[in-house]
């Protein structure tokens, strides 16, 4: 799953460049701001990750901890590292995103957890 590798280095155009224009992207829970689905790469990008960049003053890179394959589906469990918010608090966020591939090609679907409370606080308090 080396395509996980450039969110470690921050190169997060070299990530999303594997992940298809119309991919479904869930980002789970129902208590904060960005939970909800998402019907294509540029929506998930303008309306979740990017309203998360803009809360940084340092960027958070992920680190892979685990992958578990099967078939289509990989589940990755990612470790935030390096995250700063505006008011100066470290975020480093954990996630696992559960994805489907296409023929092992893109990334077609994407079903994200995390913590959300840390994730509502950091919006709460920096934008």
């Amino acid at each position: 799953m080396s395509v996980f590798s450039h969110l470690l280095t921050g190169d997060s155009a070299a990530f999303y460049a594997n992940v298809a224009d119309d991919v479904v992207w869930t980002v789970m829970g129902e208590n904060h701001p960005l939970a909800g689905r998402y019907i294509s790469k540029d929506q998930f990008l303008r309306e979740s990750y990017d309203r998360v960049g803009k809360v940084l003053d340092a960027p958070m890179k992920l680190a892979v901890r685990s992958v578990i394959l099967e078939g289509d589906w990989a589940v990755v469990e990612l470790v935030g590292q390096g995250g700063r918010l505006k008011s100066g608090r470290e975020y480093n966020n954990t996630y696992s995103w559960t994805t489907r591939w296409n023929d092992g090609l893109k990334i077609v679907e994407v079903r994200a957890y995390l913590d959300t409370a840390m994730l509502k606080e950091a919006l709460a308090n920096n934008e």
